[in-house]
């Protein structure tokens, strides 16, 4: 996979000349975390995470908080706490507001509430290039100024918000229309997709990732939407052996915040340094970690013998779907986000889709689109 607009040799050098830049201001600055010799004082950050060891989401998180601390010399450092160990994947924004955390990584999803701006990926059959989504949704968060209040309000720093995958359906019967969605009691993330889904005639049921193995081997559900780590790593490929993509595309993120607290302690120079490696991460780092953990993935949901198919619908099928649902996501969003506390939700999309346009043009391989293909070529 390669990103044109941007080569890794070429991220590797914005760093560097970050880092330069950082020097030179630690020579004359006399304060914001600065020590008597001219260095930076060493500070470790509290990270509250509930991205799941081995999974694409914390390789995307691990590059991050590795970068950092050899961007900044080991001036930065983090306490990496196990997943959810300090608080619940839904309560770990709470945790930085509270000051329990000050680095978070978990799904915006969970509280919607803080993240009208990122819930935009939601809107099912618009994002299909996970890099360019993750480079929009930078572009946005530190430049739009609806995006950049709301996270100010929110008493945090936007670091980046990348996908988690295509949407599969995982169901205990073979789903390969719209039709095939009615009855079906399901988990899914997100108040979009689950609006669309419901509409489709699925009955969704508020469980969170962590909880859905049992909700499904206690029949609370039977069908879930959710991205290929969460069928392996939470392991419902063993209860449910049916698993197609229907053609939404990426509909959800894992997204990371440093509390505001938490970066306003940090120097000018460490900022800077941090800033740099932002750039790098939503400019394709992020996702090429991501894809690499996600090879391992599909690896599992082949040689799974619980696994009867992975499939995806004909276009066909899908077509007839982005029919019904016509405005209707488009509409729901923009009335969700509204209620959240978008000003203006119209403004915000134009904004969004025109960071889309921009970066339509990076290249991208879907780790999800070649595990289908090859399960038909087992």
């Amino acid at each position: 996979m390669t990103f044109t607009p941007t080569t890794r040799a070429t991220r590797r050098a914005t760093i560097a000349v970050a880092l330069v830049g950082a020097l030179a201001l630690g020579a004359c600055s006399s304060g914001g975390g600065a020590s008597a010799d001219g260095g930076d004082d060493a500070i470790e950050l509290t990270l509250a995470t509930s991205a799941i060891a081995s999974t694409p989401n914390a390789a995307a998180q691990d590059w991050f908080l590795d970068a950092v601390e050899e961007a900044t010399d080991g001036s930065v450092t983090f306490d990496r706490t196990a997943p959810e160990a300090i608080c619940t994947a839904a309560e770990i924004v709470e945790c930085l507001r509270d000051g329990r955390a000050d680095v978070g990584v978990t799904i915006p999803d969970y509280t919607p509430q803080y993240f009208p701006t990122v819930s935009v990926v939601g809107i099912p059959f618009v994002g299909q290039n996970s890099a360019a989504i993750t480079a929009s949704l930078y572009d946005v968060h530190t430049n739009d100024e609806q995006a950049i209040a709301l996270m100010e309000q929110n008493g945090l720093h936007f670091v980046s918000a990348w996908p988690v995958g295509r949407l599969l359906l995982g169901t205990d019967a073979p789903v390969e229309s719209v039709a095939d969605l009615e009855g079906i009691s399901a988990r899914a993330s997100g108040p979009v997709v689950q609006q669309v889904l419901s509409d489709a005639g699925m009955a969704i049921t508020a469980v969170t990732a962590s909880e859905s193995y049992e909700a499904v081997e206690r029949g609370v559900i039977d069908g879930v939407g959710g991205a290929i780590d969460f069928a392996v790593n939470y392991r419902i490929m063993e209860l449910l052996p049916y698993w197609t993509d229907p053609g939404i595309g990426q509909y959800s993120t894992f997204g990371m915040w440093f509390s505001a607290d938490a970066w306003d302690r940090l120097s000018a120079e460490q900022q800077e340094a941090i800033s740099a490696v932002e750039q790098e991460f939503n400019d394709g780092a992020a996702v090429e970690a991501f894809n690499a953990q996600a090879a391992e993935q599909c690896d599992a949901m082949l040689e799974a013998t619980t696994v009867e198919d992975l499939s995806a619908w004909s276009d066909d099928a899908t077509a007839e779907w982005v029919d019904q649902v016509g405005d209707t996501a488009r509409d729901t969003w923009t009335s969700v986000a509204g209620d959240f506390g978008l000003d203006d939700p119209d403004a915000f999309l134009d904004a969004y889709e025109s960071a889309l346009d921009e970066h339509a043009d990076l290249e991208y391989v879907d780790a999800t689109t070649s595990c289908v293909e090859a399960f038909a070529d087992r």
